[in-house]
Parts: C-alpha cells; sequence; structure tokens
C-alpha cells in the first residue's frame, strides 16, 4: 500500500486528474491558494462495507496533508464503525469535465489518537477557513487512506458515434 505522495510520485499523467478534479484540496496541501471559482473541498463518495456485507456509499470531503489522504468522518456516521470493522473502502470523484472518472481503492486507519497526525491535518484544513471543515476535524475521528489502486477513465468522442473510454491504472507496489 502507498501513500498520496507515493501515488504522485509513480504515476504523475494518473495523479493529474486529481488535480484537475480536486484542484482545491490539491492547492491546500501544496500550502498554495485555491484556485479562483474552484470550491477548497471537493465532494467524492466513499464506498464502504457493511457488517452484513452490503456496500454503502456516502459523500465525503478529502482532505491531503504531509503527502498522505483522510478523511474527517462524523462519530455518529456508519462509514466509520463499518471501516473500524473492514478497512476496505473505495473513493469516487464526482465526475468532472467529460464525464472523467477518479477511483481510488485503499484501506482506512482511525489515525484520532495520533495527535501529530491530527495537527498536520488541521493545520491544512485551517488554511481554508471552511469552518464546517474546521470544526469536523477538530471534533470527528480521522482516518488515513492507504492507496491500493488508482483508475481514471477519459471518455473520448462523448455523445458521438464511436465513444470509447480510454483507461489507466496505478497500483501500488
Amino acid at each position: 500500500m502507498s501513500t498520496w505522495a507515493e501515488f504522485e510520485a509513480e504515476a504523475a499523467e494518473v495523479a493529474a486528474f486529481a488535480r484537475r478534479l480536486w484542484p482545491g484540496v490539491i492547492a491546500l496541501a501544496r500550502g498554495g491558494p485555491v484556485p479562483s471559482g474552484a470550491a477548497s473541498f471537493a465532494v467524492a463518495y466513499l464506498a464502504t462495507v457493511r457488517r452484513d456485507g452490503a456496500p454503502r456509499l456516502h459523500p465525503f470531503c478529502p482532505i491531503i496533508a504531509g503527502g498522505r489522504l483522510f478523511a474527517a468522518i462524523p462519530r455518529s456516521s456508519p462509514e466509520g464503525h463499518d471501516l473500524r470493522r473492514d478497512p476496505r473502502c473505495v473513493i469516487h470523484a464526482m465526475p468532472g469535465p467529460g464525464d472523467d472518472e477518479f477511483c481510488i481503492r485503499a484501506t482506512a486507519t482511525d489515525v484520532t489518537a495520533d495527535i501529530d497526525t491530527a495537527a498536520l491535518v488541521r493545520s491544512v484544513v485551517a488554511r481554508s477557513g471552511v469552518g464546517g471543515m474546521i470544526e469536523s476535524t477538530l471534533q470527528d475521528p480521522l482516518f488515513e487512506f492507504d492507496l491500493q489502486q488508482v483508475d481514471v477513465v477519459t471518455w473520448v468522442n462523448i455523445g458521438e458515434p464511436g465513444t470509447h473510454a480510454v483507461r489507466r491504472r496505478w497500483r501500488a507496489t
């Protein structure tokens, strides 16, 4: 499994999709300003495994800090319970221009008790000035995602005859 930084270093072309779909998240991670017109935090979807083995899907806002991928998950949300019991998950970004797709297969670890990690995440989120996210990172459990695989899809000639997908994949070594 790998960190976000390892993924970016090993698969720059695939990571470019994240920069397009999560411009605010990436800018905050790099300590820069959020691009004009971009949200500080993108909404993505987190799929977890319920106790009965069925999938569960939740919206959330990914956070990148210190070259690592995180989420602050409310205590009352069932997804945190799911991840503590079975850390396997999938993260899917909202489709981008031309219906571009960005999907991460990962495992999650509750890192709330790691004071240094919590401080790192909070410092990145604080730069955003987004009150709800600041509050969430202060009071809710923090999870870190270890990346196993990232898939991206670009659609060519979308809506035209001959529409087809171009797929790229990165796997952790």
